[in-house]
C-alpha cells in the first residue's frame, strides 16, 4: 500500500468514529458514560481526519496545522478515555469542574505549542514534501505521550479493579471497553517507536477504527450504556431504611446516611466517627440487646429502643464460602410514626368502644324510660301488656299466672283535702308498699290515675288473694303526716287467675277491674277475687 493511499483508511476511521459518537451521544440521558465515549470517539474522529487530510492532500496549510489538530484529537481521546473508565468502573463518580480543568490544561498547552512557529518545532518537525516527508518528534511531544499513558494506566487500572467485582453482562462491558482501549494504546506505543527515525505511517488510526467497530457492535449487542451497573452508594446510601454492618465483636463496620441518623436520635452526639466503634457504645445497651434478640430468635423484630422511637429490626448473618461469621447485617427501619398511628388508631377505639357502651346504657336507660311512669317509677301499661302477654303465653293448668289490681280508695277527696302535691306522695307510698312486697318475676305497674297492678307467675288465684290481702294491709297502716296535718289512705284489690279468667292480657285485666269494682261496691278497704265476686276475702 502506498503512503498517498492511507489516506481512505483513515477516512474510513473517522466515519466509523463519528458513527460511534453519534450512537453513543444519543443515549446521554441514560448514562453520563454515553457523554465520555462521546468525547473519545470525536478525538479518534479529529485524529484520524488530521491523518487523512495529511496523506491525502499535499499542502503546505495542511502540514503546517496538522500538529495542532492532532495534539487536539488526542487530548480528547485521552481525557475521554479516562472519563469513560472512571464512570464506568463507579457510576456514581462525576467530572468535577477542578478535575476537567486539570484534564484540559495539558492538552490545550500542546495544541497551543503545536500552533505557535516559535514552539512547533518541539513538538513535531518534518522535513520534505508529501506524503514522504520526514517527521521528527520534539521533546513535547514526547512528554506528552508520557503523560497520556500514564493517564490511560490509571484510567485501565479503576476498570481492572471493576472487572474482579463486576458479574454477568457488566464484567462482558469492561472486558470489552478493557480489551478495545488496551488494544489502540498497544497499537499507538508501536507506532511511536517506529516513527523514531522520522519515517513511517501513524496507523494508530486503525487500532481506533477496530476500537470503534468493537463499541458500535457492544452498543447494540452487549448492551452497553443501556445496562447500567448501580453503585453501592446509590443503593445503600439512598434507601430509607437504616443499614449497619458488624463483626463478631459487634464492632460497626460501616453504615449508611440513615443508620446515622437513627443512631443520632437515639443518642444525640454519637453521629461523629461511627466506623470502628462498638455497637454499645453509639446505639446503648438497650438497642444492643434487641439487636442481639433478633440475631437468636428469628431475624425480626419491632419494640420500642427509647420513649417515642419504635424500631423495625432485621437481622442478617454474614459469613464466608467456608462458614466463618464475618459480621451482620441489621437493617432497623424506623417505624415510630406507624406505632404512633397505630396506638392512636387503638385508643379511637377503646374511646369509640366506651361511646358506643354509654350510647347502649343511654339507650337503655331511654327505653326503660319510655316504659316507667315518671312519678313513681313503676312500670307503665306498655310495659305491663307485654309482660302480662308473655307470663300468660307461659302459663298452663299447673303453672298459672294472676293480676292483682290496686285502687285507692277515694283518693280524689285527698287531693281535694290535701292537694296534689300530698296526691303524689300517697301514690309513691303505695308504690313503695307494692314494690317491696314483689317477688322475683313480679311485675309491678302503674295502671293510670290511682290504679296499680301486681303481676304474679305462677301463683294461682287464692295465693294471688292472700299476697293482695298482705298489700291492703301494708297501706292501710301508711300514715303521711305534714304541716297539712295526717293523711292515711285505704286500697280496694281485685283478683283474677289466667288463663280462667281471661286468656289475653285485656280480658284478664278486666275480670281484675270487675273484682275491684265489687271491692268498692262491698265497702272498700277489702280484697275480692274474680272468681267470687259476691265472697270478697278480708
Amino acid at each position: 500500500m502506498t503512503l498517498q493511499s492511507w489516506w481512505v483508511v483513515f477516512a474510513c476511521a473517522a466515519v466509523v468514529a463519528v458513527v460511534t459518537a453519534t450512537l453513543a451521544w444519543r443515549r446521554r440521558s441514560r448514562t453520563p458514560a454515553a457523554t465520555a465515549l462521546t468525547v473519545t470517539m470525536g478525538g479518534i474522529t479529529i485524529w484520524s481526519a488530521a491523518d487523512a487530510a495529511v496523506y491525502g492532500l499535499d499542502a503546505q496549510p495542511v502540514r503546517q496545522a496538522y500538529a495542532a489538530v492532532l495534539m487536539a484529537g488526542v487530548g480528547l481521546v485521552v481525557a475521554g478515555a479516562y472519563a469513560l473508565a472512571r464512570t464506568v468502573a463507579d457510576p456514581s463518580w462525576r467530572l468535577a469542574r477542578r478535575t476537567a480543568v486539570l484534564l484540559a490544561v495539558e492538552p490545550v498547552l500542546l495544541v497551543v505549542a503545536a500552533a505557535l512557529p516559535a514552539t512547533h518545532p518541539l513538538v513535531m518537525d518534518s522535513a520534505g514534501a508529501g506524503a514522504a516527508a520526514e517527521v521528527t518528534l520534539g521533546p513535547l511531544f514526547l512528554v506528552h505521550t508520557g503523560y497520556s499513558y500514564l493517564l490511560l494506566g490509571a484510567a485501565y487500572l479503576h476498570l481492572f479493579r471493576r472487572f474482579r467485582v463486576a458479574t454477568g453482562v457488566f464484567r462482558s462491558q469492561i472486558s470489552v471497553l478493557l480489551g478495545t482501549g488496551l488494544l489502540s494504546t498497544v497499537g499507538n506505543v508501536a507506532t511511536v517507536a517506529s516513527q523514531n527515525d522520522g519515517h513511517g505511517v501513524d496507523v494508530t488510526p486503525l487500532f481506533f477504527l477496530l476500537t470503534g467497530l468493537v463499541h458500535c457492535w457492544a452498543l447494540f449487542r452487549l448492551g452497553l450504556l443501556r445496562l447500567v451497573p448501580v453503585a453501592r452508594e446509590q443503593v445503600v446510601d439512598t434507601v430509607p431504611d437504616a443499614v449497619l454492618v458488624v463483626d463478631p465483636d459487634n464492632r460497626v463496620l460501616d453504615l449508611n446516611p440513615a443508620a446515622v441518623a437513627m443512631l443520632e436520635r437515639m443518642r444525640p452526639g454519637v453521629a461523629d466517627g461511627i466506623v470502628g466503634r462498638s455497637l454499645h457504645t453509639v446505639a446503648g445497651a438497650h438497642a444492643v440487646a434487641l439487636f442481639g434478640s433478633v440475631a437468636s430468635e428469628d431475624g425480626h423484630r419491632v419494640a420500642e429502643v427509647s420513649p417515642g422511637v419504635w424500631l423495625d429490626v432485621r437481622d442478617s448473618a454474614v459469613s464466608d464460602p467456608r462458614g466463618r461469621a464475618l459480621g451482620r447485617i441489621v437493617v432497623v427501619r424506623d417505624v415510630s410514626e406507624q406505632q404512633a398511628r397505630q396506638h392512636a388508631v387503638e385508643l379511637l377505639n377503646r374511646q369509640l368502644a366506651e361511646q358506643v357502651r354509654l350510647i347502649d346504657e343511654l339507650r337503655a336507660e331511654l327505653a326503660e324510660e319510655a316504659v316507667r311512669d315518671p312519678l313513681t317509677g313503676l312500670h307503665n301499661r306498655r310495659h305491663l301488656d307485654r309482660a302480662l302477654a308473655a307470663a300468660l303465653a307461659a302459663a298452663s293448668g299447673q303453672s298459672p299466672v294472676s293480676v292483682v289490681m290496686v285502687d285507692v280508695d277515694h283518693f280524689k277527696s285527698v287531693n281535694d283535702r290535701f292537694g296534689h302535691a300530698v296526691g303524689d306522695r300517697v301514690l309513691q307510698s303505695v308504690a313503695r308498699v307494692l314494690t317491696g312486697a314483689a317477688r322475683p318475676g313480679d311485675t309491678v305497674a302503674r295502671l293510670g290515675g290511682e290504679e296499680f297492678v301486681v303481676v304474679l307467675p305462677g301463683a294461682g288465684q287464692w295465693e294471688a288473694a292472700a299476697r293482695a290481702e298482705e298489700l291492703r294491709r301494708r297501706c292501710a297502716a301508711l300514715v303521711d303526716e305534714g304541716p297539712w296535718g295526717s293523711c292515711s289512705v285505704t286500697v280496694s284489690a281485685g283478683v283474677a287467675e289466667g288463663p280462667a279468667a281471661g286468656a289475653d292480657p285485656a280480658s284478664l285485666l278486666a275480670a281484675a277491674d270487675r273484682a275491684v269494682y265489687a271491692a268498692k261496691a262491698a265497702g272498700r278497704d277489702r280484697v275480692v277475687a274474680a272468681g267470687d265476686v259476691a265472697a270478697p276475702v278480708g
